[in-house]
């Protein structure tokens, strides 16, 4: 009886060890299943990590490398700006002077009575023609002033080029026919919307430039047009015409192509910066095209309304 009871015990230990063996077996196998499915996948996740980890690396490098090189543009352009400054300063001082000291020395030998009573009215002369050059001056130093700190007191409107051209040139024949210029105007009438007072004076200062640079009884021709690009207003001269390596300097201040002959020309030289400047306040483009003896042809392309 005893030997029977001993055998069903150990006959359910058995049993149950065998369930227990093959539970754990089957969980044992499940999770060796389990792993070896999460193997590839946490090497996938590790390589994925790795690539985003260069990604990020590579991108942190170029914004880096794009900081320290727009760093370097601005310290660039504003040392440019800084030299800029210090050469319109030279300049305008050296502008400046020339007519002063022309009036001062007219004046002081008026008042010492060294000069004749016929040659009175030639030195008064004198002191008046170095006078309005000096306000000419001081009036292109404001109006560039303004332009560079976008301060133009005046709302833009829409102007007609033809009609402005027309105008600037009925201002400017008297001084064409001094030097036996004559102009002509061609084109249409086309709009654009800007400031009355800064597009009057991109036109005056072409014409004028055009017509201080001509030959003797030469010709200038306005033409006013519309194209895909634009509206257009250019202005063409029978004149000397700019040298090439020159034609990318005949914006900046003060300088001229023909310095021997500036005195004679007249101008403060800084009409063609405000020309430069008044388009850049309209987003219109400038185009140049010049011969060497035959001319000079200068656009000026506005945004089209």
């Amino acid at each position: 009886m005893k030997r029977r009871i001993f055998v069903s015990i150990a006959l359910t230990a058995f049993v149950s060890a065998a369930l227990c063996g093959a539970v754990v077996w089957a969980a044992l196998k499940v999770n060796m299943l389990i792993l070896a499915a999460l193997i590839p996948v946490s090497f996938g996740i590790f390589a994925a990590a790795k690539a985003l980890t260069r990604r990020i690396s590579a991108n942190v490098r170029n914004i880096r490398d794009e900081l320290t090189r727009r760093q370097q543009e601005l310290q660039k352009e504003h040392e440019d700006q800084d030299r800029m400054r210090q050469e319109f300063t030279a300049n305008v001082s050296h502008e400046l002077k020339t007519p002063l000291t022309s009036i001062s020395g007219f004046a002081e030998i008026i008042k010492n009575g060294l000069v004749k009573q016929e040659d009175i009215s030639r030195f008064a002369g004198n002191i008046y023609d170095e006078t309005q050059r000096l306000i000419l001056l001081v009036g292109d130093i404001m109006k560039l002033s303004q332009l560079d700190e976008d301060a133009v007191p005046a709302q833009k409107e829409l102007i007609d080029l033809y009609e402005t051209s027309a105008a600037v040139i009925s201002q400017l024949k008297s001084t064409a026919g001094k030097r036996g210029v004559t102009f002509t105007l061609e084109g249409e009438h086309v709009s654009v919307v800007g400031v009355e007072q800064i597009v009057d004076e991109i036109i005056y200062n072409l014409c004028d430039n055009a017509i201080k640079y001509n030959k003797e009884n030469g010709f200038v021709t306005v033409r006013v047009y519309g194209s895909e690009n634009g509206n257009v207003v250019s202005v063409s001269d029978t004149g000397i015409g700019i040298p090439p390596e020159d034609v990318d300097r005949i914006f900046q201040r003060f300088y001229r192509v023909n310095k021997s002959h500036s005195k004679d020309i007249g101008g403060t030289g800084l009409g063609l910066s405000i020309v430069k400047h008044g388009a850049a306040y309209h987003d219109a483009e400038i185009k140049v095209e010049s011969k060497l003896g035959v001319g000079t042809r200068i656009s000026i392309v506005f945004p089209a309304v």
